[in-house]
């Protein structure tokens, strides 16, 4: 056997052997991107180990209040958002985040937002039902039904005052459909007897 047959022979064993024992000491992990993930957003190491400050959380919350007064809800979620850093149990600066969210459209991200806060913060769960209730009796006052179930959609029907709201749309929904055939009924009565 030739010196280079034999050389290549020994590198493949010694390769071989190489490999097999690198899998042995090294961990592995599977990559899957296609897999759905939960992303959970948290303060960094820095930020999570520094004291709160109810000074700047009160600076924040003035600023987040009077953006939201002049309605510009954006500036008021980033004003809100500002609060919560600085001071992470501040109950007020939840719940203006909640009705920032919630008053520039984003009915869902509000109640998720409720939901996620309901054993900490039991109020921003409250204050968005019942927000969402009196948008709701609004809605069906004005005989809206179509919009009002529209935006029940974003809300499920549980709790007792989200389940309100949709029992109310569709008990009115119903109630003025019997009420609109009675009168149907008693025009063409009227105008069969004339």
């Amino acid at each position: 056997m030739p010196s280079s047959s034999f050389f290549l022979v020994f590198a493949v064993l010694i390769s071989t052997t190489a490999i097999s024992f690198a899998g042995v000491s090294e961990k592995t992990r599977e990559f899957r991107p296609l897999e759905a993930k939960k992303i959970v957003i948290r303060p960094g190491a820095k930020a999570g180990t520094a004291a709160a400050d109810p000074g700047a959380a009160k600076v924040f919350l003035r600023d987040a209040w009077s953006r939201f007064d002049a309605k510009n809800w954006k500036g008021a979620v980033d004003g809100f958002v500002s609060a919560l850093e600085a001071d992470p149990e501040c109950r007020e600066a939840a719940e203006g985040l909640a009705m920032s969210i919630y008053h520039a459209g984003d009915y869902t991200s509000a109640y998720r937002l409720g939901e996620e806060l309901k054993v900490v913060m039991p109020n921003v769960r409250r204050i968005v039902a019942e927000t969402a209730l009196t948008d709701v009796r609004g809605l069906v006052a004005k005989g809206d039904f179509v919009n009002a179930r529209a935006f029940l959609s974003h809300f499920p029907a549980t709790g007792p005052t989200l389940a309100y709201a949709h029992n109310l749309v569709q008990t009115a929904d119903t109630l003025t459909t019997a009420v609109g055939k009675e009168e149907e009924t008693l025009s063409d009565q009227s105008l069969a007897h004339n």
